[in-house]
C-alpha cells in the first residue's frame, strides 16, 4: 500500500506510536491522550486545564476528561487558585512522577526507533518540515476559530 498523502502518513505514524506506547504501558491504566496531558503537566507544573487545552488546541471538555482520569488514578493533584476560585493548578503526585520517568524513557525509546534509519541531518530536516506543517495547520485552525466568533 502506498501512502502519498502527508495526512495519511502522519495518521499512520501517530496510530503506530500510540499503539506501541499503549503496549509498553499495558500494565498501567494510562491510555490514549492521558500520557500526553501528563507530559505537559510534568513539564509545566502548576499549569491550568485551560492552558493545556490551548496547547493542544482542543476544547476544555476533552482536557477535563483526561485530567479527571489522571486525578482519579492518583497521578495528578489539583490546587485551587486563590485569585480565581474557578481555576485549579495541576501538579503530578509522587505516583505521577514515577510514571512520568517511565513514560519519558519509553518515549525516548520510540523516538530512537523512529529515527534509527535516518542520519542526524535527516532527523533535523524531518523535525523542521513537520514543525512547518504543524505551524500551517495551527494558523488555519486559529483563523477558522476566529471566524466562528
Amino acid at each position: 500500500m502506498t501512502m502519498e498523502n502527508i495526512g495519511l502518513i502522519n495518521a499512520a505514524i501517530y496510530r503506530n506510536l500510540c499503539s506501541i506506547l499503549n503496549m509498553k504501558l499495558q500494565d498501567t491504566p494510562i491510555r490514549g491522550g492521558q500520557y500526553e496531558v501528563m507530559q505537559v503537566i510534568a513539564h509545566n507544573e502548576g499549569i491550568t486545564q485551560k492552558e493545556i487545552s490551548q496547547i493542544f488546541l482542543v476544547n476544555k471538555s476533552t482536557t477535563a476528561k483526561a485530567v479527571k482520569g489522571l486525578t482519579s488514578l492518583g497521578y495528578v493533584r489539583k490546587e485551587q487558585i486563590a485569585e480565581d476560585k474557578r481555576s485549579e493548578r495541576l501538579y503530578l503526585t509522587e505516583k505521577g512522577q514515577l510514571l512520568k520517568t517511565r513514560i519519558m524513557s519509553i518515549v525516548l525509546e520510540i523516538t530512537n526507533i523512529m529515527s534509527r534509519n535516518l542520519s542526524s541531518e535527516e532527523v533535523e530536516q524531518v523535525n523542521y518540515l513537520l514543525k512547518t506543517i504543524l505551524d500551517g495547520l495551527i494558523e488555519e485552525k486559529i483563523r477558522l476559530s476566529k471566524a466562528d466568533i
